[in-house]
């Protein structure tokens, strides 16, 4: 009897654990999609935008540029839009499928919800902002 019950419990923590790995693992990379975006220099976004959406776990952002952007290297920002940024970095995007795609690692993950400003730039142009929104 105790050996069932046992099994049974191993076999349902077994479960339980494959299943919580399993949703880090795809909460920890986000898909922003930027290609039906309006592209407006500066550090303010379009007021009417709507923001882009990501979870606060997030680790790995895989950006799909604005149609018609070239690959090479970017910079990135993540910043509330008053003071530094917490996040900064470069990646180097390529063209996939037809695709721009720019890989970043964030180092850190979003831990903090709230409205921020995703700025990204191809030097020497100047920076692009779009509304962005950590759930």
């Amino acid at each position: 009897m105790f050996a069932v019950a046992a099994s049974i419990l191993i076999v349902v923590g077994l479960a339980t654990w494959a299943m919580l790995r399993q949703n880090n693992q795809q909460v920890a990379r986000a898909v922003v999609d930027l290609r039906d975006r309006s592209i407006v220099r500066g550090v303010q976004p379009p007021p009417l935008e709507l923001p882009l959406e990501v979870p606060r776990n997030v680790s790995r952002l895989e950006i799909y540029l604005p149609l018609g952007s070239s690959d090479g290297l970017y910079d990135l920002r993540i910043s509330s839009g008053r003071d530094q940024p917490f996040f900064s970095g470069t990646g180097e995007a390529k063209l996939e499928q037809g695709l721009t795609v720019l890989r970043v690692d964030l180092r850190t993950s979003l831990s903090n919800r709230g409205r921020y400003l995703l700025q990204i730039r191809k030097r020497p142009a100047e920076w692009v902002s779009f509304p962005l929104e950590v759930r």
